[in-house]
């Protein structure tokens, strides 16, 4: 038998170490990072969203969830109505107002609306024409289309008989609160690198929004079924809205609740539709260190 010869490059007597030319498994030492790889790196660290940023469009949904319940309770109702509905509630009235071209002002309770001026006017289809400029610039289709129904509502409602501008002011302060409590909480869905959609204010305009919402459509949603809960009689010293229109205008009552649920269940609808294009927005396109708000 031949005696066994040790390998001249690792010294082993049977196969040969790791690390020898010889050997059919080689060892490799990992090659140093390079600055390159290192930015990269760094790079994908910061455009990569948080747990909590992946999870925090999730609030959307929650926050309309939690206000209809608390809309359901006498103290939830009234923490609701005092310091959140009744403020959009009476932008809804002077929203209308403006939209027909008279001068209106909107308080705590309480809306003075005035005649038709022509500042009024010129002041709502130059927003409305500003607003789609303002979109154009930022390439933002969203705020083009926001800009072009201001606009188209508004030519609409200067266009419309006395008949409807009249009725139209009352109906606006409860179909306000939701359609303005629904808009205003989608502005926490906006990737926008402007300071109103920034930190703790889109956070005030979710909570503000959906506890407008569900304050007013916690009203004509109960009437579906139970017509003596319906706001007649007396606010403050003048009739409710619910009386002017029934009583003023002629309104049936069962009409009258059927139209402000439907104004509730569009605008959610809307919301949701908003929530659901954020997602899928978040998906394909994960924020930018330049764009992604801060929380």
């Amino acid at each position: 038998m031949l005696p066994l010869m040790a390998c001249s490059e690792c010294g082993a007597d049977k196969g040969h170490l790791f690390g020898c030319t010889q050997s059919s498994i080689q060892l490799r030492t990992p090659e140093a990072p390079t600055l390159a790889d290192r930015i990269a790196e760094d790079e994908a660290a910061l455009t990569a969203p948080s747990a909590f940023e992946q999870y925090r469009l999730f609030a959307f949904p929650l926050a309309f969830v939690l206000m209809w319940l608390l809309s359901d309770t006498g103290f939830g109702r009234f923490v609701l109505r005092t310091f959140f509905g009744m403020w959009l509630h009476e932008l809804g009235h002077a929203s209308a107002s403006w939209l027909t071209g008279r001068w209106a002002l909107p308080v705590p309770w309480f809306t003075f609306s005035f005649d038709r001026q022509l500042p009024v006017s010129l002041f709502m289809f130059g927003g409305a024409l500003a607003l789609m400029n303002f979109g154009r610039k930022r390439e933002s289709p969203t705020t083009i289309a926001l800009g072009a129904v201001w606009f188209v509502t508004t030519l609409a409602c200067h266009l419309a008989p006395n008949s409807f501008q009249q009725p139209f002011f009352i109906f606006g302060g409860e179909a306000g609160a939701m359609t303005f409590g629904a808009l205003m909480a989608c502005g926490f869905l906006v990737r926008s690198p402007l300071k109103v959609f920034q930190g703790g204010l889109r956070w005030g305009w979710l909570v503000i929004g959906s506890a407008s919402w569900a304050d007013a459509m916690r009203v004509w949603w109960t009437c579906r079924t139970d017509f003596a809960e319906i706001p007649f009689g007396v606010e403050d010293g003048s009739p409710s809205d619910a009386s002017r229109l029934v009583d003023e205008f002629g309104w049936d009552a069962q009409v009258m609740v059927k139209r402000f649920v439907l104004v509730g269940v569009v605008t959610l609808a809307l919301a949701l539709v908003a929530f659901v294009a954020a997602l899928v927005r978040e998906r394909l396109s994960p924020p930018t260190p330049a764009s992604r708000p801060a929380s």
